[in-house]
């Protein structure tokens, strides 16, 4: 397939695309600045803000898939901060939507991001599905205005995939190499009680994923994205822990540290679901890790 990517050039997109074309595929990359074309991957310019993207990005694409979207993690959230992590999730696919109407093109398929924060921050028993319902903080408000607006493709395109995913996991990017570091020198990297629950997905995964619905015409819908176990943020860091052979030499931190710390940000750090992700194997999926 040819396939066009917008939010490339990050640590999932860095991994995404060599796989992608390791499996014949061709990809196209939208980026804000110049880059050189490799073999079977090619850079195209695009502004949102301006609305400028260079016609040719389209030509022959039968697949998008969207990654774009601003730290939600990074930056106190500010009124500001707020509007720009939501702008730039929503105001990407609005503007590719109208510029492939334009083009007088349909694609096979769209693949967007959302993640397992469309349920809220919350720990307990519960296993949240994909039938459960949106939640009511920032996290959850964001996420389900993304997917709507992800929806939205269903006039172009003949499937819609939307990818709640957990949490990233890989060496070279991500939430591992802000972690890592600490776990080093016998850190715990646990917060708060540490019983909530910490869903993740490894990166190889993650990029089987995309290449999966690729090649299977039948998928279509929303998804969580999710390893297998459901894990507690204590037995992550524990097992970080172990993975450099190191000792838990500190206890958790305090759960009013982080609230003084990130302020609203703190539940989504200190709260954590169970995450099923039974939709997506059901398709024949199988998570390695």
């Amino acid at each position: 397939m040819k396939i066009l990517i917008a939010g490339g050039t990050g640590f999932i997109g860095k991994r995404l695309i060599p796989f992608l074309v390791k499996n014949g595929h061709e990809v196209n990359v939208l980026t804000r600045r110049s880059m050189n074309d490799e073999e079977n991957i090619h850079y195209y310019r695009w502004d949102v803000d301006k609305r400028l993207i260079e016609p040719k990005a389209f030509d022959g694409v039968n697949a998008l898939i969207n990654m774009t979207g601003a730290n939600i993690g990074e930056k106190r959230w500010t009124v500001d901060r707020k509007n720009e992590i939501l702008n730039s999730r929503v105001k990407p696919l609005d503007f590719l939507l109208k510029a492939i109407i334009e083009s007088g093109n349909r694609i096979d398929v769209l693949i967007s991001s959302s993640a397992v924060g469309y349920y809220g921050a919350v720990t307990a028993n519960h296993i949240f599905t994909e039938e459960d319902n949106n939640g009511t903080d920032f996290p959850a408000y964001v996420c389900r205005l993304w997917e709507d607006e992800a929806l939205k493709f269903r006039d172009v395109a003949d499937r819609v995939v939307i990818l709640r995913k957990g949490l990233v996991i890989g060496k070279d990017g991500g939430v591992y190499q802000k972690l890592a570091p600490l776990a080093k020198l016998g850190l715990s990297v646990a917060l708060g009680s540490g019983k909530q629950y910490f869903p993740l997905v490894y990166i190889t995964d993650l990029i089987r994923v995309y290449n999966y619905i690729l090649e299977h015409n039948e998928i279509d819908g929303v998804f969580n994205i999710v390893a297998n176990q459901n894990i507690t943020m204590n037995e992550f860091s524990q097992k970080l822990l172990d993975s450099f052979g190191k000792r838990k030499l500190t206890p958790n931190i305090p759960a009013f540290i982080i609230k003084m710390l990130f302020m609203e940000r703190a539940e989504m750090l200190l709260q954590g679901s169970k995450i099923s992700n039974e939709k997506f194997r059901s398709t024949g999926f199988e998570f390695m890790y």
